[in-house]
């Protein structure tokens, strides 16, 4: 099983992975906002359920990390390496999130979040709670969730997957598109 889910993991299988993780990410956001008291708030960038940098940052952690997961780091007995997975995680969506605040607010000239009320931010942000929290989701999607996702695709037709990856670019194309046009118009 697992060779034939290896076989399929091209940039198809990946898309499909990416939209998951993209609806994960806005569903993740939406129970925040309600958690503080907000109520619904859509906190995507995008028209759709769905939010980018959720499905870039868990590929790029699957991709990164791809190495590290496979491997048994020990000090003695003791397995450290989901240790370092973890510590791994929170660097890189640290990074990830202060590379896409800025990169937005340098392109749109608006903040989608600000940190700068957490005790341990940096320019607001990014912060070691908000992190510490990517952090330990990161680690459940990689740990839990994709091997989830390996065995669902793994069962799914190369014709449906491909299928599938063209309606996902096309939708979140079109929806990307219509949201730059709408900012460019404002």
């Amino acid at each position: 099983m697992e060779e034939k889910v290896a076989n399929k993991k091209n940039w198809r299988f990946y898309t499909c992975c990416f939209l998951v993780y993209c609806i994960i990410g806005w569903i993740y956001e939406v129970i925040w906002e309600f958690a503080v008291g907000n109520g619904f708030v859509n906190r995507g960038f995008l028209y759709g359920p769905y939010l980018p940098i959720y499905g870039f940052g868990v590929l790029i952690l699957l991709f990164l990390l791809k190495k590290l997961l496979n491997k048994k780091i020990k000090i003695g007995k003791i397995n450290i390496n989901p240790i370092l997975v973890f510590l791994a995680i929170l660097f890189i969506v640290s990074v990830i999130e202060y590379a896409a605040s800025f990169g937005m607010e340098v392109l749109f000239h608006k903040r989608w979040w600000d940190y700068s009320y957490d005790r341990f931010n940096l320019n607001g942000r990014i912060s070691l709670r908000n992190s510490s929290l990517l952090a330990i989701g990161g680690f459940a999607l990689v740990y839990f969730v994709q091997p989830i996702l390996d065995k669902i695709f793994g069962k799914i037709s190369d014709k449906i997957i491909k299928i599938s990856s063209i309606i996902i670019i096309s939708v979140m194309g079109i929806d990307f598109i219509i949201t730059i046009l709408g900012y460019i118009i404002k």
